[in-house]
């Protein structure tokens, strides 16, 4: 068996993530991404309109030579596209799904694999696909392995990305805490804001380092492929725990705020903290830099916009 992918294909590939994988295998072959988008050829890449669930004649032929398929498709219709194409892709070859929750696509896998002697991996990239893999976890989960897992964790690993290797049960537990918490935290937090009818004009004006930070959390959300944000509160196992959870933290926050002395609130922070252990120095470290980097960023933005204001202003001045 060759390790080589000559021949790739990225179901849902006119996407974000499907982008990140079509470039990423783009150096081993030939690529075709298939969606219900139609899309610009590039160099190496190609592309067909199909639906993979109702796959065409002409899909079929391709699904049949394909040395790897990555399924990179919202929660709804990922689990259910893996029957589908595994059955008309050669033997060997490996299966590849990029959703953010694994329960169910991860027992579709399994039993696709096993049916049709196929390699099966998960593959979680935790950041924006726009940054590219160099620096960023990638978390695999090993449903059936074998040597073309291997040529895949060994491009992702060419390219800077740091692999967490889990089980798919891990995998879940694991992101409702990456994910699940930290989402529903940042909305929660832009959505207290129209509560509390916060004017943005304002408050963007005024905020302090650890509210910018907030801020620019939440546009980046809000900015985002927003099916993705809105499987992992709806589709993830674990949801409606970790909701409870945040829900309880802040009954427990307005408990020891509100009381007297305020030994509680210290003992709440103090618990924190022991949590944090060793790594508590390191996160501040990188909550300076994050700080750092803000101000400069708001530090240029002003220079320019005050350069755009003189600009406007000799102009009308002409």
């Amino acid at each position: 068996m060759k390790d080589r992918f000559d021949r790739s294909i990225v179901i849902g590939g006119q996407g974000a993530v499907g982008h990140l994988f079509a470039e990423l295998l783009s150096s081993e072959g030939e690529v075709m991404l298939v969606d219900l988008r139609r899309g610009t050829p590039r160099p190496g890449i190609s592309s067909m309109v199909a639906d993979v669930c109702r796959p065409s004649p002409q899909l079929i032929t391709e699904l049949a030579g394909a040395d790897i398929v990555v399924i990179a498709l919202p929660e709804d219709i990922g689990a259910a596209a893996v029957a589908v194409i595994a059955q008309h892709m050669p033997r060997g070859a490996l299966l590849t799904e990029t959703l953010s929750v694994k329960s169910a696509i991860g027992r579709a896998m399994a039993s696709a694999a096993e049916r049709y002697d196929l390699e099966a991996l998960g593959v979680n990239p935790m950041f924006a696909p726009g940054l590219g893999f160099h620096g960023q976890p990638v978390i695999l989960t090993k449903v059936r392995g074998g040597k073309r897992c291997g040529r895949l964790e060994m491009l992702i690993d060419g390219l800077g990305g740091r692999l967490v290797p889990l089980s798919v049960q891990e995998h879940d537990r694991l992101t409702a805490s990456l994910q699940v918490a930290t989402h529903a935290s940042i909305l929660a937090f832009g959505w207290a804001l129209q509560i509390l009818d916060a004017d943005i004009g304002v408050v963007a004006a005024a905020a302090p380092p650890p509210h910018r930070t907030l801020l620019a959390l939440l546009a980046r959300i809000v900015t985002g492929t927003r099916e993705v944000y809105r499987d992992i509160q709806f589709a993830h196992p674990y949801a409606g725990e970790v909701r409870q959870a945040l829900l309880d933290a802040l009954m427990h926050l307005e408990d020891v705020a509100m009381a007297k002395p305020a030994d509680r609130f210290d003992d709440m922070l103090e618990t924190i903290a022991a949590w944090l252990g060793s790594y508590r120095k390191q996160l501040t470290g990188d909550c300076a830099n994050i700080f750092a980097c803000l101000a400069e960023s708001q530090a240029r933005q002003q220079a320019e916009a005050e350069a755009a204001k003189l600009s406007e202003t000799r102009r009308q001045r002409r």
